[in-house]
């Protein structure tokens, strides 16, 4: 419990700091780095949202499978940037992702569980989610309102399955965009 806590605490401040361009925070007593920033676009709505990667600095470098199956802290920072995404349409689209990420070999059980952490968040542009993931721990999901400050921690989900098959939406070896991809991996 104390170990949640701290990773808490850590995600509200690096959450506090959203609106900045972050470089390093810490998740589950690790130092991470920043790889890079990708913009998820969309025909229609145009930039969605944009999504950070963090990892150890061991992993910079690494191709997005080696970080997608590495049991290492991690994060993924999204700060959204369209008034036209609303929660049902991240859900929806989430769950084409974790389809994409189940056809690639990165099946999870825990899809569900983790889109219901989502229930009772109204999505606004310039809002933020952080999506950190700690070994022992598991995937932590919070929730920043760009327009109060306020930071909510949405929960945890145990599981490297989990982990794997969220970061496989964005960087595994069939992405929901390549671009955004590239980006997040620094490339």
């Amino acid at each position: 419990m104390k170990k949640f806590c701290i990773i808490l605490c850590v995600m509200a401040i690096a959450l506090s700091f959203a609106g900045s361009d972050i470089m390093a925070l810490n998740v589950g007593g690790k130092d991470l780095i920043k790889l890079g920033t990708g913009a998820r676009t969309k025909a229609i709505l145009g930039s969605v949202y944009f999504a950070s990667l963090y990892v150890p600095q061991e992993l910079k470098g690494m191709d997005g499978k080696a970080i997608v199956d590495a049991d290492e802290p991690m994060a993924v920072i999204m700060q959204i940037d369209s008034k036209l995404l609303t929660k049902d349409k991240f859900v929806d689209a989430t769950k084409e992702g974790f389809d994409k990420s189940a056809k690639a070999g990165y099946a999870t059980a825990k899809r569900d569980a983790f889109l219901k952490l989502f229930d009772a968040v109204v999505f606004k542009k310039g809002d933020v989610i952080n999506l950190s993931y700690a070994p022992k721990t598991g995937l932590t999901a919070s929730y920043t309102s760009k327009e109060t400050g306020k930071s909510q921690a949405l929960g945890t989900i145990a599981g490297l399955d989990l982990k794997k098959a969220l970061f496989a939406i964005w960087i595994g070896p069939n992405p929901v965009q390549e671009s955004l991809k590239k980006g997040m991996l620094g490339k």
